[in-house]
C-alpha cells in the first residue's frame, strides 16, 4: 500500500530551489539521474526571470526551458520562485523565517504585477506553475492574495505538521527542514540549495535519497493531504522554530550538510 495511506509513517517532498539558466550544471547533473533512478518527483523552483548576481554560476544553458518542460513532463512539479530573485527590502514578512524579500511589505498592486510578470514568462515558454516558492520565506498576505487573483493557490512553505487550508483559498504545503532525514510522523519538506553541495554532500544526499525514496511524495500527492486548516499542534510547532533553527545550526556544524534552509 501506498506511504499515502498510512497516515502514521512521515512522508516527505523533495524541493530544489534557485532554478535558472545560470545553474551550476555539473551538480544537477549528478543530481538529475538519482531522482530519475528512484522515481522521486521533486518540487523545481524556478526564477522567472533572475537578475540575482549570487546565483550566476556559470553560463547559461541555452536549453533550460526546454529542460524544465521535461521536467513537468516526467511528473515533476514547478515552482514560481518570485520573480527576479532581487530583493528590495529587509522585510521577514508572514513567517518571520528571511531577512529580505523580493515581495513583503510591497503594494498589492505591485506585486500582482512582479507576479503576473514571472507568470507570463511561464506561459511564454510552455511551463505550467504548480506552486508559489518565495525566495528567503519572505512574502506577505498581499502575496498570498494575488497569487490566489492569479490563479496559483499552493504555497511551498509555512511551519506545520501537515499540509493545509488557508486564507484566500490558499493550500499549504509545509516546508520545514534543509537536508533529508529520517522524521518519526508528520509530512516534511526537504529544501536543498546548490551553492551548498560538495563532493561529500552529494554522497550524502546520494546514501539518503536511497533510504527515503520510497516515502517520498510529488506535489500533487501532498496538496490531498491538505483536508483542515492549520491546527493547535501546528501553531505550536512553528512557535519552536526559533529552538530548531538554533538546533539546526549547531547539528550542521557537527555533520556538514545538513544545514538551514534559506
Amino acid at each position: 500500500m501506498s506511504t499515502l495511506h498510512h497516515p502514521t509513517k512521515a512522508r516527505f517532498l523533495l524541493r530544489f530551489d534557485d532554478l535558472c539558466p545560470t545553474l551550476p550544471w555539473p551538480i544537477w547533473e549528478a543530481i538529475e539521474p538519482m531522482l530519475i533512478e528512484h522515481g522521486v518527483r521533486p518540487l523545481l523552483a524556478v526564477v522567472p526571470d533572475n537578475r540575482d548576481p549570487k546565483l550566476h554560476w556559470g553560463a547559461p544553458a541555452p536549453d533550460f526551458w526546454e529542460r524544465v518542460r521535461r521536467w513537468q513532463s516526467l511528473g515533476w512539479s514547478i515552482g514560481l520562485h518570485g520573480y527576479q530573485h532581487r530583493y528590495c527590502n529587509s522585510e521577514r514578512g508572514i513567517l518571520k523565517r528571511g531577512k529580505k524579500s523580493e515581495f513583503a511589505g510591497l503594494g498589492y498592486a505591485e506585486q500582482f504585477d512582479k507576479l503576473s510578470q514571472g507568470l507570463e514568462i511561464f506561459s511564454r515558454e510552455g511551463v505550467r506553475a504548480d506552486a508559489w516558492v518565495a525566495p528567503s520565506h519572505s512574502f506577505d498576505w498581499n502575496t498570498v492574495a494575488a497569487l490566489s487573483a492569479l490563479g496559483l493557490r499552493t504555497i511551498s512553505d509555512g511551519l506545520a505538521l501537515a499540509p493545509y487550508l488557508g486564507p484566500h483559498h490558499s493550500l499549504w504545503v509545509p516546508q520545514q527542514i534543509a537536508r533529508m532525514r529520517d522524521m518519526p510522523f508528520g509530512f516534511w519538506t526537504f529544501c536543498y540549495h546548490f551553492d551548498e553541495f560538495t563532493p561529500a554532500s552529494l554522497e550524502t544526499f546520494r546514501v539518503h535519497l536511497a533510504t527515503l525514496a520510497p516515502r517520498m511524495l510529488g506535489l500533487q500527492d501532498a496538496e490531498t493531504l491538505a483536508r483542515r486548516g492549520r491546527t493547535l499542534p501546528d501553531r505550536i510547532f512553528a512557535g519552536l522554530q526559533p529552538l530548531l533553527a538554533n538546533l539546526n545550526h549547531t547539528v550542521s556544524r557537527v555533520l556538514p550538510g545538513t544545514g538551514p534552509s534559506a
